[in-house]
């Protein structure tokens, strides 16, 4: 079974890169047929070379015959003009394919990161209940540039390392059977002599990437909240918790680095040993006149790009492996959502729970647990308790934004699962006591840019919610621009706004958690006269600490914290 695992995961690897090729089609057509052409002019250079040193030792040889022979400068200005030729062009062609290859990668990581947003858009609200945020940013940033870096660094030199091993080995084998015979040794023993390193840079990458996505995260929760702390002077007492992570991968990078070191001095020594070894054989050969003098030259500058071919694709392990690392994390993401299906909801009449559990992971006790209830449109239900007792975790299991681990939520009668979610989402108004602002203007906000909504329904819900003194004191009205998290606006006309956003849906189900806390006593007193007027056809879900707004909830459930 694990093998079985460990096969698909190399069989999605390795469509994922293709998949990322493909989407770019400028390397496979264009690229690549001139970067194989460019190897083969390099691999042409070490010949060209050969016959030019002969040449010159024929025209000294000519130069030194009595009488002089004639034609040796002609033959040796021709070997050199080959040689200038293929040099010049395998230069000439370097920067041209590395401009494009750079210019393909920057699509690919812009199309990837593109794909990786409206992934995560897709998500359903308990998959990103349980994601941390700094890990999103990692692999957004991180890991879709390590996947660029495939066709960037990685594909470029494993195409040019494999075009040159194929075709210096032919070359050698053209020249000499008994130097392709022992290149061909070479490839095998230098394969199996680096497969222990392949495995302890696979697990060092790992380590790294999990020690990487921790420093992500914690980085991004401590500037999230550094403003607050700064403000109470204690920003000094929490910046151990990012340093800590950092530290952390460093430690892991500095491992890793170790093994690179070690890596490349084991494979650098392989690489000079089999180097002398074909310049001994071939001086000895040239010494007994068995073959020219320019096939010394030839043989060596020929094995030592064979040679140096199978150094790049073994040298590519701890890229290799910090790709595979990205890959897998980016497949995390990339992984299909379950498409939206099942039944229309129709209207929400009633909501029921049954035995009704949830736990955070990693959580050493459940924050709900065998919670039961039935709501019913038209009335109004206080959700009571202490704090921690999961009063908001409640809210959000109604709305199907968490999934239970044990018990069902049921939608007039039938399984919340078998109903289409994203419909079902839509049949719910959520205030929560944290009312989010998107940066845009008030219209923005309110009808989280649906524009379907007229004039008259957001001209309703302002109404309805109290905002039209607000709305009407902004510069530009609705199309005033709010800041980060409605910097212009008070506690109270962010709430109002929040109020707003949630009634123009006109929901079966709303959802008001600590929806006052913001409010002065005036607002709060014209809230709980709208609350009793929105109960009409609707389940109104309440938690509020405050009395004169419980009082006018048909029913208290009260909820305990779960031993």
């Amino acid at each position: 079974m694990k093998a079985k695992g460990t096969l698909k995961k190399h069989f999605k690897r390795t469509r994922f890169l293709a998949k990322t090729l493909a989407s770019s089609p400028a390397v496979l057509f264009i690229y690549t047929p001139l970067a194989v052409a460019q190897t083969a002019a390099g691999v042409a250079v070490p010949f060209a070379t050969g016959r030019f040193i002969d040449a010159l030792v024929g025209c000294a040889a000519r130069e030194n015959a009595r009488p002089p022979a004639a034609g040796g400068t002609t033959v040796a200005l021709a070997a050199f003009a080959v040689l200038a030729a293929l040099m010049l062009a395998r230069t000439a062609l370097a920067p041209i394919l590395q401009r494009l290859v750079l210019a393909r990668a920057r699509d690919v990581e812009l199309k990837l990161q593109n794909k990786i947003v409206a992934a995560v858009v897709r998500f359903h609200p308990a998959r990103l209940a349980v994601i941390p945020d700094g890990e999103l940013v990692a692999k957004l940033l991180r890991d879709a540039s390590a996947a660029a870096g495939f066709v960037r660094g990685l594909y470029p030199r494993l195409l040019a390392a494999l075009a040159t091993m194929f075709a210096a080995a032919a070359a050698l084998y053209s020249r000499s059977a008994a130097l392709a015979v022992a290149f061909a040794v070479f490839i095998p023993f230098a394969i199996i002599a680096f497969a222990p390193f392949a495995r302890r840079f696979a697990a060092s990458s790992r380590d790294v990437r999990m020690k990487s996505d921790g420093a992500f995260s914690a980085l991004f929760d401590f500037f999230r909240s550094l403003t607050f702390l700064r403000t109470l002077d204690a920003a000094g007492r929490f910046a151990g918790t990012p340093c800590d992570a950092l530290a952390a991968l460093k430690e892991r990078n500095s491992s890793l680095d170790s093994l690179a070191v070690a890596f490349g001095a084991f494979l650098g020594a392989l690489l000079a040993v089999g180097e002398v070894a074909v310049l001994g054989v071939a001086g000895a050969f040239a010494a007994k006149g068995e073959i020219p003098v320019g096939d010394v030259v030839a043989y060596q500058m020929l094995f030592l790009a064979a040679a140096q071919s199978i150094q790049s694709v073994i040298a590519l392990l701890p890229e290799a492996a910090s790709l595979r690392e990205s890959v897998d994390s980016l497949c995390e993401v990339l992984s299909r959502e379950p498409a939206d299906g099942g039944e229309k909801p129709g209207a929400v009449e009633t909501l029921e729970f049954r035995n009704v559990s949830f736990a955070w992971p990693g959580a050493g006790r459940p924050v709900v647990k065998d919670f039961s209830a039935v709501f019913r449109a038209g009335r109004i239900y206080a959700l009571a308790g202490a704090n921690g007792a999961g009063k908001t975790t409640l809210l959000k299991l109604a709305s199907n934004a968490l999934k239970p681990q044990e018990g069902d939520v049921f939608v007039n009668g039938k399984p919340v699962e078998s109903l289409d979610d994203a419909a079902f989402r839509r049949s719910f108004g959520i205030v929560f006591q944290d009312s989010l602002l998107v940066t845009g203007t008030v219209r923005d906000n309110i009808t989280l840019r649906d524009t379907t909504f007229t004039g008259y329904e957001i001209k309703k819900a302002i109404a309805a919610s109290g905002l039209e003194d607000v709305v009407k004191r902004l510069p530009d009205g609705l199309d005033t621009r709010l800041g980060l998290q409605g910097q212009s606006l008070s506690g109270g006309e962010m709430q109002r706004l929040a109020v707003a956003r949630a009634l123009i849906r006109d929901p079966d189900v709303l959802v008001l958690d600590e929806a006052t806390n913001h409010l002065d006593a005036a607002a709060r007193k014209a809230f709980a006269e709208m609350l009793r007027k929105l109960a009409k056809n609707r389940i109104v879900l309440v938690v509020s600490h405050d009395e004169s707004i419980m009082d006018l909830c048909d029913e208290k459930i009260f909820c305990q914290i779960p031993q």
